[in-house]
């Protein structure tokens, strides 16, 4: 077990929620001001309010949309700490009871009816996807405090190929999925989500012999959370120039990775020694 997990302290905590912030509320400023130059160099029309900004950061879900999974990121992680500095070695079964519950609100449809068809899109969907994201953040949290994966590892073959067709088998079938809910709801998302983690982290990576390949899959990693922090305001703003893009083609989707990539790369570059590294990492 790793006891460190329940025994976070505040100094922690502020450490990695000003990490989350920093991305969250720096891309939120610089989308607005961007959409602003846009609205007035190209007539366009994306959403330029500073009243807007506000719901932005309140609800992390307006002009940059994707960002309600850093709202969550953000707010599960206090939560967890919380619990963790109030209840301390019965925080694991104060987090199944939540476990239990938020799956309940799912399968009863509780937050599909009261939260995402109940309010605006803006705060619907980050609130819904908060009942659908805990079961996760939990498994995960489970899965480091037991060290799982250091386990698993002591017979990688085998648990790579089980997790290969337990993830085959379940995605081919509707288990414990005829339910109403915003994206992930349902017990069989966090399956194959574990089976999948299993899966990356298990690959015989070590037996990749192309140097360079295998350098250029740690870069991407490295760069994966600039990506998504900007890659819907980007795909918006090269659909202004080019229609493929905002069709949503894949070669579309193949430049607005590449673009985000080495705006991330570049970034990092510059503001390596500084927080700021955080927009890019």
């Amino acid at each position: 077990m790793c006891d460190n997990l329940l025994s976070l302290n505040i100094k922690q905590l502020l450490k990695r929620v000003i990490r989350l912030l920093i991305p969250y509320i720096g891309w939120s400023i610089i989308i607005l001001k961007i959409n602003i130059f846009f609205n007035k160099k190209y007539n366009t029309k994306f959403i330029d309010s500073y009243e807007e900004l506000k719901i932005q950061i309140l609800w992390g879900h307006r002009y940059n949309y994707q960002f309600w999974f850093q709202w969550n990121l953000i707010l599960i992680t206090i939560i967890i700490f919380i619990i963790i500095f109030i209840f301390r070695k019965y925080a694991l079964f104060i987090l199944y009871i939540l476990l239990i519950l938020f799956y309940f609100a799912q399968y009863s449809e509780y937050h599909y009816k009261n939260y995402f068809r109940k309010y605006p899109i803006y705060k619907g969907r980050t609130l819904g996807f908060l009942f659908e994201s805990v079961p996760f953040a939990i498994t995960g949290f489970t899965l480091g405090y037991y060290k799982i994966f250091d386990i698993l590892t002591k017979n990688k073959i085998e648990v790579l190929v089980l997790s290969l067709l337990i993830y085959k088998l379940i995605s081919d079938y509707d288990i414990f999925t005829n339910i109403k809910g915003v994206l992930y709801q349902g017990i069989k998302l966090n399956i194959l989500s574990i089976c999948l983690a299993l899966i990356f982290s298990l690959f015989p990576s070590e037996k990749i012999k192309n140097k360079f390949f295998s350098k250029f899959l740690i870069s991407i990693t490295n760069h994966t959370a600039g990506v998504y922090y900007m890659h819907v305001a980007v795909n918006n703003y090269l659909s202004v120039f080019i229609l493929t893009i905002k069709n949503g083609t894949f070669l579309g989707l193949i430049i607005t990775y590449i673009i985000c990539y080495y705006i991330s790369f570049i970034g990092i570059i510059f503001f390596r020694k500084t927080p700021l590294r955080y927009l890019f990492s």
